[in-house]
Parts: structure tokens; C-alpha cells; sequence
């Protein structure tokens, strides 16, 4: 196969790294295309004298990059891909950490060439929105300095040092943390952590927002921790104060649960139809501070069955309301 100009460059890794003319050449040949270190070498050094292209020879081996400040060579860009850019743009810019996010800026910036002239697919972004299940809540704010040195320490693994206000605090209060996860849930953001202390291993969450500062350390985190993030979401954690799962039955009417037979609760439960417009639901799961508020927003158009310590648990609070309204 022709070895062409864009086959070399999409293989350079934008500096400070680096890919020497041998590893380079090794990447060329697992795709099919082949060439001899000598023949490759005078390529790239044709190809740095149109392009952004630079050689490190400060330190063996040498290597190839892409300069750091290099317009996106995104020549072959799709529609499609640029679409797809343009649909994760305002997702990724609060999911990663801003060392990354700083050179796909420049993707942004070509996607947006790319549709300039593309009215159909520009069109479908003004056309397509993805909005939350429930009342949407505004972000309080994080400042970027804190997120950036937040997700380095997760990032990297090092302990982290913050000061912290709790909820309900006047004041905040310094901690280290072993940063092991960032999860955001709505519209907070929050950090998963440990307290370094070796006889200690349960999992705290910290909302980002109430971090007032933040220092990574070049102390690294344990690794014996044994934390697993999907274990722990699956676990009810981000719906607060999980329990052991639960057998759950709920008795829902006029037609409240109707959608629950095609948006499952989860994938155990069973469904019996009581007449039309009534159903009753079993299933198990983590009983959560979450699922309750789900259950609380049906108001008199559910009734908890099961468990016990559940029903009773609505009475009481729904008895209470019921007085509020008197």
C-alpha cells in the first residue's frame, strides 16, 4: 500500500511527547504500510518543512511530534465525526480533567469548519437535545482552578489535600484525601475519596462546589484499597445511605406506573395488573434516600406495601405533610 503524508502524521503525538523514527515505523507496518527507517526519516523531515512538525534531539531516543501549538490536522474528518464532536463538546468540557481538554479545543474548532457548509447536519444539532428525567437544578459553581488540581490528583493517584466546608458548616476544614473516583450526579459534581489513615476504608463523597481549595501532593494513594467504582455505584451509594436490597412492593394508581412496563426499575421486577389503571410492582433492590424521593414525587398515586419499615417510614412522613396543608 502507498504510504501517504497522512498516514505518518496521524501517528505523531502532539508535544511534549514523542515517537521515535523505529516506533513510528513499527506503527506504519501493523497497518499494512511499509517503509525503512532511512526512507521514513527523510519523510519527516520533507513533511516538518509544511507542517507543525518538530524533532526532539534533546534526549535519546529521538522522537517526532506535532509542535503543542499546531492547528488539528483533521483533513479527514467526517461529517459524521465532526456531528459527533459538536454532540459530546459541552459533556466533555466537565468530564475531563482541563490539561486534556486543552487540545481538543482545536477539534472543536474544525468540527465547526467542517459544518459551516453542511446545513442538513448543522441543523440536526439545533434539532437534538438531551434534557434531564427530573427537575433540572442549575450547577453551583466550581472554580476551574479547584476542578483542574482535583481531577490531576484523581488523574494521577496522589493524595490531595483540601479545605472542605460540610453541609450545614460555617466554616471549612483541611483534609488529605486519597482521591479514588469523580462521578457526577445531576448537577453535582462530586469527588469519591478515602481518609489516608490504614485502619480506615470507608468511602466519603465531597461535592466539588464545596471545595475551597485543593493541592495535590506527590504522595500516591494506596492500592490495596480494593475499591471498585462500578461495585459501589451498583450499590446505591450516589442515591445515598444504601442498603442491603430489599424486597419492594408498590401498588401504583391512576395509570402512575404505566411506564415502569417499558422503563423497567430494574431488570427483576414483575409487574401484576390489578384493573386498568392500577398495577402492583415487586422487585428487589437497595432501598436509598433516592428511590424514596422517587416514590414521595407519585404522591397519592402509590402506596408502599413492602417492606415494613418502609411503609411505616411514609405514614409518618406523609401524615406530617398532610398536617402542613391543614
Amino acid at each position: 500500500m502507498k504510504l501517504s503524508d497522512h498516514d505518518i502524521i496521524s501517528l505523531l503525538p502532539r508535544a511534549p511527547e514523542k515517537r521515535s523514527t523505529t516506533e513510528l515505523q513499527g506503527r506504519l507496518a501493523a497497518t499494512g504500510k511499509h517503509v525503512n527507517v532511512r526512507s521514513l526519516q527523510r519523510r519527516l523531515v520533507v513533511l516538518s518543512e509544511r507542517h507543525r512538525i518538530i524533532s526532539d534531539e534533546r534526549g535519546k531516543p529521538y522522537g517526532w511530534s506535532m509542535a503543542a501549538d499546531a492547528p488539528a490536522n483533521m483533513g479527514e474528518l467526517s461529517v459524521q465525526e465532526a456531528v459527533a464532536l459538536k454532540l459530546s463538546e459541552g459533556f466533555l468540557k466537565t468530564a475531563m480533567p482541563p490539561d486534556l481538554l486543552i487540545d481538543l479545543k482545536q477539534y472543536f474548532a474544525q468540527a465547526d469548519l467542517k459544518l459551516k457548509d453542511q446545513s442538513l447536519y448543522r441543523a440536526w444539532l439545533e434539532r437534538f437535545r438531551i434534557i434531564p428525567a427530573n427537575q433540572p437544578l442549575e450547577q453551583p459553581q466550581i472554580a476551574r482552578n479547584i476542578q483542574a488540581r482535583v481531577y490531576e490528583a484523581v488523574l494521577k493517584g496522589v493524595v490531595l489535600n483540601v479545605s472542605y466546608r460540610k453541609p450545614g458548616a460555617a466554616a471549612a476544614k483541611t483534609y488529605d484525601l486519597e482521591p479514588l473516583a469523580i462521578v457526577m450526579r445531576g448537577s453535582v459534581t462530586y469527588l469519591i475519596a478515602l481518609f489516608p489513615r490504614a485502619d480506615n476504608d470507608d468511602v466519603s463523597l465531597f461535592a466539588l462546589h464545596r471545595i475551597s481549595a485543593a493541592t495535590p501532593t506527590i504522595k500516591p494513594i494506596r492500592q490495596d484499597h480494593g475499591f471498585k467504582l462500578d461495585e459501589y455505584l451498583a450499590g446505591g451509594a450516589l442515591g445515598f445511605m444504601a442498603t442491603d436490597e430489599q424486597t419492594l412492593r408498590l401498588r401504583f394508581f391512576n395509570g402512575a406506573g404505566e411506564h415502569l412496563e417499558e422503563t423497567r426499575l430494574v431488570a427483576n421486577q414483575k409487574i401484576r395488573r390489578m384493573d386498568s389503571a392500577t398495577l402492583e410492582l415487586t422487585a428487589r433492590l437497595p432501598v436509598t434516600e433516592q428511590l424514596k424521593w422517587w416514590l414521595l414525587a407519585f404522591g397519592d398515586c402509590v402506596e408502599v406495601l413492602a417492606p415494613k419499615q418502609l411503609r411505616d417510614e411514609f405514614r409518618t412522613r406523609l401524615s406530617a405533610a398532610n398536617k402542613r396543608y391543614q
